[in-house]
């Protein structure tokens, strides 16, 4: 370990990012896995963006992180036990891209068209996909065309496109399923939209006013012609324990909500993609999902909040999405904070601690693996396993029989979003936001007609 430790400590020293030699990548990547610390083969690797750099701030890639074959075999260990082994395989198999076998026999018809392949299509949608419904894609799109080669092969895609738009015409194609770079989702939905097609769109939805805007008129276009099914990727409202924290709460009682998040997210580079200044920020990227949760709390009673006041601090002006506090108060005595902070890789992946309170209804969340919940006297302590942030039940939503999530609680989460990212960018620590006078003036915007707007393209 000497190795490791001198050239951590010459890093912290320099101030300077590291680079990892190729023999060690190699080693480390064998075993499927090409952390989010950004420590992989430059010009080889699979994850967009390529690169191999970390923030100054980030230098130490955490004592925790050594990059040995051990602990490889070790965080697969971990896989197992928090997600069983077919949910594990997957996420192997989406690192290795074709060396490992998950092909599905086709149960359905193929009827569905993939627009991105990278990492979280592979591993989490195709995984639920083929699992409840067998190789159900008929057509797949991504700029990587390795990325799409290793999706169209792991799941028997009928189809790869040479172009964005090319499963357009084919009239077999019944629902889209986009997980693009972050910047082109409202293009892509709203194409799909456009052309009757039923649309699951991984979050955020969109990452300017505009685009939400544009989104939000193609939706009312295709409810307007009796065709509407869009669905949004924020899986937490559908997770196990949100429901069972549901169940506990009365629906409509007029009470004031208080959620308290603490997140401990991955660490990213400031030339990752999500730093692109048209991706929304980290706020889009990452905030929303519990923004969104809190919306959706919140909507339990008979409405929701109108005005929100907004609070934002950042531990490093320079980095302002990195090791941040969001709180935000309501007109009705709602208060949510969120605390996401970055300083070390997290082994097992994102890790979060959510708390609830509703009158008598007390809930502790534990990386949605455990929750307690208390009511008045009574205490219950509930179990998730495999590990259930939600994502089976979202990623069905579009095959799901019953009425679907309110869309009105995907567009004020998202004005909300947008706020916050809004904030960032320009430096602000304070604001209050109005969704009605929001969402009107969202209606009015002049960009909401189908002409795409400039900046929303997928990252080749």
């Amino acid at each position: 370990m000497a190795v490791w430790s001198d050239r951590i400590r010459a890093g912290r020293q320099a101030g300077a990012t590291l680079r990892w030699d190729a023999r060690t990548v190699r080693q480390y990547k064998h075993l499927g896995f090409c952390t989010k610390l950004d420590i992989c083969d430059e010009q080889k690797c699979e994850r967009k963006p390529r690169m191999v750099q970390t923030a100054p701030h980030h230098t130490d890639p955490a004592p925790s992180m050594r990059f040995s074959r051990a602990d490889g075999l070790r965080k697969i260990w971990r896989f197992l036990r928090l997600y069983g082994l077919g949910r594990t395989w997957f996420k192997v198999a989406a690192r290795k891209r074709g060396s490992l076998p998950v092909t599905w026999r086709a149960r359905d018809r193929a009827d569905i068209a993939m627009v991105g392949c990278g990492q979280y299509a592979f591993a989490t949608i195709g995984y639920v996909i083929a699992r409840a419904h067998g190789a159900r894609f008929r057509w797949c799109y991504d700029p990587d065309r390795a990325a799409a080669d290793g999706f169209r092969r792991g799941f028997r895609v009928r189809h790869r496109a040479d172009a964005p738009d090319a499963w357009l015409a084919d009239d077999a194609v019944r629902t889209v399923y986009v997980a693009s770079n972050h910047a082109s989702h409202a293009d892509y939905a709203c194409a799909a939209l456009d052309s009757g097609r039923a649309v699951y769109l991984e979050k955020p939805v969109a990452v300017s006013e505009t685009q939400l805007a544009r989104l939000e008129a193609a939706r009312l276009r295709a409810e307007a012609d009796g065709t509407t099914r869009l669905f949004a990727g924020y899986n937490r409202p559908f997770s196990g324990a949100i429901a069972d924290i549901k169940a506990a709460i009365t629906p409509g009682k007029d009470q004031p909500l208080s959620v308290s998040c603490f997140v401990s997210g991955h660490v990213i580079g400031p030339d990752h993609w999500y730093r692109h200044p048209g991706e929304g920020t980290r706020i889009c990227g990452n905030a929303g999902h519990w923004i969104d949760l809190f919306v959706h709390l919140c909507a339990r009673r008979d409405g929701g909040a109108d005005t929100h006041r907004l609070t934002l601090l950042s531990a490093d002006p320079a980095n302002p999405d990195d090791d941040f506090a969001l709180s935000i108060a309501t007109d009705r005595g709602d208060v949510f904070s969120l605390m996401l902070t970055a300083r070390s890789e997290p082994f097992e992946g994102i890790n979060e601690t959510i708390n609830v309170q509703q009158g008598d209804v007390i809930a502790k969340i534990d990386d949605f693996c455990r929750m307690t919940l208390w009511q008045g006297t009574t205490r219950r302590r509930h179990r998730y396993w495999p590990k259930d942030p939600g994502h089976a039940r979202a990623i069905l939503q579009p095959f799901a029989e019953g009425p679907a999530r309110d869309w009105n609680e995907v567009l004020s989460s998202s004005l909300l979003m947008l706020a916050v990212a809004d904030m960032v960018r320009r430096g602000e620590t304070e604001r209050t936001l109005s969704l009605s006078r929001e969402r009107a003036r969202l209606l009015r915007a002049p960009d909401s007609g189908r002409a795409p707007s400039d900046q929303t393209r997928m990252i080749p």
